[in-house]
């Protein structure tokens, strides 16, 4: 490994842009992740210790693709897979939207015949292209798997997390504002694996890296404004 300052597409003007998105996403989901595990801590609650998990896992997931994006800049090191670890953050997010739901709308065992496999061809998924980016890099067909699969967690928790929210029993609940403020940063983050489905298409991926810079910064600030509703539960607790 040589440290040297590596260009983000051979541009100096977003290579510093991505620097200070990058810096401020690892800072924002250290304390995402910090706030989260303090919630564990004091939860009473054994039901809620899978909900404050993932939250972890998520800051955690955040701060990985932040530093690993940073060594790419400072150093000659590359982490093609690095963009599977957002895809494992927007579908812990997703199942995230799950949990919170179901807390609210109650089910019988049966749906979790659906549930069940369907989450694991997603975590599949994200097994996939992480392992195929590891071994052959961005290869067409792994970016296509990554773009459609983002946009597939997302939208299926969004459809958990509007359902939840529009719920009479949630309203001005703590699970009325984990989903709220959880899902700008499920968006933004789907985002951000999603953009590249636009190199498939012909898109200049210089183009490409200037619209997907937006959303990772766009995801640290969500996950800023989250972080804050976590600190306040925790206040509660």
């Amino acid at each position: 490994m040589d440290v040297e300052l590596q260009f983000v597409a051979g541009d100096p003007n977003l290579t510093f842009i991505f620097f200070i998105a990058l810096t401020l996403l690892a800072t924002l989901g250290l304390r995402f992740g910090f706030y989260a595990f303090r919630n564990r801590q004091a939860s009473d609650l054994v039901s809620e210790h899978r909900l404050w998990d993932f939250l972890g896992v998520v800051g955690l997931l955040s701060v990985v693709f932040a530093v690993l994006g940073l060594l790419e800049i400072v150093t000659t090191l590359t982490f093609p897979f690095k963009q599977a670890l957002v895809l494992a953050q927007v579908l812990l997010l997703a199942v995230t939207m799950r949990v919170l739901y179901r807390s609210v709308v109650p089910t019988t065992g049966e749906p979790h015949r659906f549930t069940r496999p369907l989450t694991r061809a997603a975590s599949l998924a994200v097994l996939t292209v992480f392992v195929g980016m590891l071994l052959v890099g961005r290869h067409p067909l792994l970016v296509g798997t990554l773009g459609v699969s983002a946009l597939a967690f997302a939208a299926a928790g969004f459809s958990f997390g509007r359902r939840g929210a529009a719920a009479t029993r949630v309203q001005g609940t703590v699970v009325d504002t984990l989903l709220r403020h959880l899902l700008p940063v499920l968006l933004f983050a789907a985002l951000v694996p999603a953009v590249d489905l636009a190199t498939l298409v012909g898109l200049d991926r210089a183009i490409v890296l200037h619209v997907q810079v937006v959303f990772v910064i766009m995801t640290a600030t969500t996950l800023m404004t989250a972080t804050i509703k976590l600190r306040q539960n925790l206040a509660s607790l």
